[in-house]
């Protein structure tokens, strides 16, 4: 049945491209989304964090204007490591568009990430690169994902100007 969604009408081309961008060129991420979201499951553990890295995708690309509080709040109830590894790829295509000029993982976005990278500071963002990776070692931690996430997202606020 999943097959049949991803070749119907309800699957269109430009759905399917935003959706694996926005699962950072995931594929199988991406089916899961869309399977989840046509056949109304997106309440479930992957929809959860499918809809969450969406909503942290769009709160990081307001880089120094980011509401964390709020973002964090919306959150919350996904599961940890999901919101580590969009966060990660997010600061790696931030941190390879300063360096290089270009974006891995979240093309769509390809021209916010470079105005953002243009007011990077590049030793912060390496700071918040390494807390992210030992974050990473202690996703299934109990502490609440929400308290986590305002601690990463505040750090993210920081890496922007002076």
């Amino acid at each position: 049945s999943e097959l049949k969604i991803l070749l119907s009408d309800a699957a269109r081309p430009e759905e399917l491209e935003a959706t694996i961008d926005e699962q950072a060129g995931a594929p199988l991420s991406a089916r899961d989304q869309i399977v989840a979201r046509h056949l109304g499951d997106d309440k479930d553990g992957i929809g959860l964090a499918i809809n969450s890295t969406r909503i942290l995708v769009e709160a990081l690309s307001n880089g120094p204007k980011i509401g964390y509080l709020e973002c964090a709040e919306k959150v919350q109830k996904a599961p940890y490591s999901a919101l580590l590894v969009c966060m990660q790829r997010w600061l790696f295509d931030l941190q390879l568009s300063y360096q290089l000029g270009e974006v891995r993982y979240y093309r769509r976005h390809a021209q916010r990430i470079s105005q953002l990278a243009s007011q990077l500071q590049l030793t912060k963002a390496q700071r918040l690169w390494s807390t992210l990776t030992l974050a990473r070692r202690h996703e299934n931690h109990p502490l609440s994902t929400r308290v986590q996430m305002e601690s990463m997202l505040l750090q993210y606020q920081q890496l922007f100007g002076d």
